[in-house]
C-alpha cells in the first residue's frame, strides 16, 4: 500500500460513521479564534494591570520627591534669621532626580504671604513679609506616553521676624524685558541726602532666582535704590537704575521694582545715500509701543565742531533697552504732547497726514529690533536740501511759526546748528518740517537768510519747496524751505 493510500484511509474512512466522527477543520479554527481573543484580552489586561502598577509606584516616588525638597527647604529657613531668604523657586528643568529609570522634573513655586494677604515671588504690597508659599509639581514620563504629575502644598515660615519690631523692609524685585526674573542684579540702598533714613547696617544682597532682594531694619525715612549690573539699562535709559524717594515706615514693606535688562547697542545712520551733514546739536526720539518717547543724544551735542555725516565711521551708538516691540527712530525733537505750546509733531513722517498732490501721505519709519546685549542699526529717515555760497560761514536752521503746506508743525520750536561749511555748497541733513536758513561768521548765527538773499542759495533734495515770501500770498512764509517725508521711501 502506497503511503498515499494510507493518508487518504486515515482522512477519508471507508466507514460513514467513521466520517462524522471527531472535529471538524472549521470547528478547530473557530476554537482557536476563540482562544485567540480571550488571549488579547488576558494579555491587555495584564498590561494594563502593569501600567498602573507603574504609574502608582511613580506617584508614590512623586509625592516623596515633593516632600523632601519641602523638608530642605525648612531646614534651610531654620537654619539661620535669613534662611528664608534662600527659599526660592527652581525650575522643574533644571531640578530633576532619577528613580528606578525615570527622571522626575521637580518644579517648585515660591511666594511670599504678607501680613495683609498679599501674595507674590518678591513681594508686592506694604505688609509684612509673613511666610513663604510653596508649591511642589512632580512630573516623570507617563508609561502610556506623554507626562504624569502631582502637586503638594506648603507654608515654611522664617525663623525669626523678618524685621525688627520699629523698622520697615524694602523689597526689590527686578526683571528683564521679557517679565522673567533677572538674578544677580547688584542692589543698593542710601538715605536721601537731608532726610530722616540712616544708612543701612547690612547691605542687600544681590537679586536671587526669583529676581528678589530685600533690606531689612530699615530706619524710618527716606531712601534711594540703585539697581546696576555691568552693561544693564531700564526702561528710561538710564545707566544704572535707580528710584527715589523711597519712603519706609516703621513695621511695613516698601516694594520697589524694577524693569531692567542687558542694553541693546543702537547705531545710528543718517540720510545714508545722501553723505549730508547732520546738525551737530541734534537729538535723535527713539519711539517704542512698549516704553513711549525717548530723547537719545548719540554725540556731544554741545560741541561747535562735531561733526556727524551719512557716512560717519563707525556710526555714532547708544546703547538702548531691549525692548521686544523694537523701536522707531525719528531724527529730531519729536513730540507729541497734549499741551499743543510743548508738541512737535513735524520730525515724525507719520504725522504727515495730509495728502500731498500726488495723493501720499506721511508713513512710519520701520521699527528698528532691540536684541538684549546686542547690536542693531537704524536707517534714521531726514530731509536734505544743498546751501550754496557758504564756505567758511556756519549754517543755522530755525523751524517756521508758519508751517508749509501739510506740515502738522513744530509748535516748540527747533534750531538746528551746523559746524562751519568747508566747501561753496554743502549737503545738509535736517528733521521733517519748514525751515529758515540762515549763516553767520559764528556758531548759531543767523545773520543772512540764505533763501531771502537768493532762492537759489537752498534746494531740497528730498522731497519738498522753497516757499518765498512775496506779496501776493495770503500766507506769510517767511522765504523758508519744507522738508517734505511725504513720498520718501523709509
Amino acid at each position: 500500500m502506497t503511503m498515499i493510500q494510507r493518508l487518504q484511509r486515515v482522512l477519508r474512512p471507508s466507514d460513514p460513521t467513521a466520517r462524522e466522527s471527531g472535529s471538524s477543520i472549521i470547528e478547530v479554527m473557530v476554537a482557536m479564534m476563540v482562544f485567540a481573543v480571550m488571549s488579547v484580552g488576558i494579555a491587555y489586561g495584564i498590561a494594563n494591570t502593569l501600567q498602573l502598577t507603574q504609574t502608582s509606584r511613580g506617584r508614590e516616588t512623586a509625592v516623596a520627591l515633593a516632600s523632601e525638597d519641602i523638608d530642605m527647604l525648612r531646614q534651610t529657613a531654620a537654619g539661620s534669621t535669613t534662611g528664608i531668604f534662600d527659599v526660592v523657586s527652581a525650575r522643574g528643568e533644571d531640578n530633576t532626580t532619577t528613580v528606578g529609570g525615570l527622571t522626575y522634573q521637580v518644579d517648585r513655586k515660591v511666594s511670599w504671604v504678607q501680613s495683609d494677604g498679599a501674595s507674590g515671588a518678591c513681594g508686592t504690597s506694604t505688609g509684612k513679609l509673613a511666610y513663604k508659599s510653596v508649591v511642589e509639581t512632580v512630573s516623570w514620563p507617563n508609561p502610556r506616553g506623554g507626562m504624569s504629575s502631582t502637586s503638594m502644598a506648603s507654608a515654611i515660615a522664617p525663623s525669626d521676624a523678618v524685621t525688627d519690631p520699629g523698622y520697615g523692609t524694602i523689597i526689590i524685585s527686578v526683571v528683564d524685558a521679557s517679565g522673567a526674573p533677572y538674578p544677580g542684579v547688584t542692589i543698593s540702598v542710601a538715605p536721601v541726602r537731608g532726610g530722616a533714613g540712616s544708612a543701612l547696617a547690612k547691605a542687600p544682597l544681590p537679586t536671587d532666582a526669583q529676581g528678589c532682594s530685600y533690606a531689612v531694619n530699615v530706619a524710618q525715612g527716606d531712601y534711594t535704590v540703585t539697581a546696576n549690573v555691568p552693561g544693564g539699562i531700564d526702561t528710561e535709559q538710564k545707566q544704572p537704575s535707580s528710584q527715589s524717594p523711597i519712603s519706609v515706615t516703621a513695621g511695613a514693606s516698601a516694594p520697589v521694582p524694577f524693569v531692567y535688562d542687558q542694553a541693546s547697542t543702537m547705531a545710528f545712520q543718517y540720510a545714508k545715500t545722501y553723505n549730508a551733514t547732520v546738525p551737530a546739536n541734534m537729538v535723535t526720539v527713539l519711539s517704542s509701543p512698549s516704553g513711549g518717547l525717548d530723547t537719545v543724544t548719540p554725540w556731544d551735542t554741545t560741541s561747535s565742531t562735531v561733526r556727524i555725516t551719512s557716512t560717519t565711521n563707525p556710526s555714532p551708538t547708544v546703547p538702548v533697552f531691549p525692548f521686544t516691540s523694537g523701536y522707531t527712530v525719528i531724527a529730531g525733537p519729536y513730540s507729541n504732547s497734549l499741551d499743543r505750546t510743548k508738541n512737535c509733531l513735524s520730525p515724525n513722517p507719520a504725522s504727515w497726514t495730509v495728502p500731498d498732490a500726488a495723493g501720499a501721505v506721511g508713513v512710519t519709519p520701520a521699527l528698528v529690533p532691540a536684541p538684549a546685549g546686542g547690536a542693531t542699526e537704524a536707517q534714521v529717515m531726514t530731509g536734505v536740501l544743498t546751501v550754496k555760497g557758504v564756505k567758511g560761514r556756519y549754517i543755522t536752521a530755525v523751524s517756521s511759526a508758519n508751517p508749509g503746506p501739510g506740515d502738522p508743525g513744530c509748535a516748540a520750536g527747533m534750531t538746528m546748528r551746523f559746524p562751519v561749511a568747508e566747501s561753496d555748497s554743502v549737503t545738509l541733513a535736517l528733521p521733517f518740517g519748514t525751515w529758515t536758513i540762515s549763516s553767520g561768521k559764528s556758531f548759531g548765527d543767523t545773520a543772512k537768510n540764505e533763501i531771502a538773499s537768493d532762492p537759489k542759495n537752498v534746494t531740497p533734495v528730498t522731497p519738498g519747496s522753497v516757499n518765498r515770501k512775496t506779496a501776493l500770498l495770503v500766507i506769510d512764509y517767511d522765504n523758508t524751505v519744507t522738508l517734505d517725508p511725504r513720498g520718501q521711501v523709509r
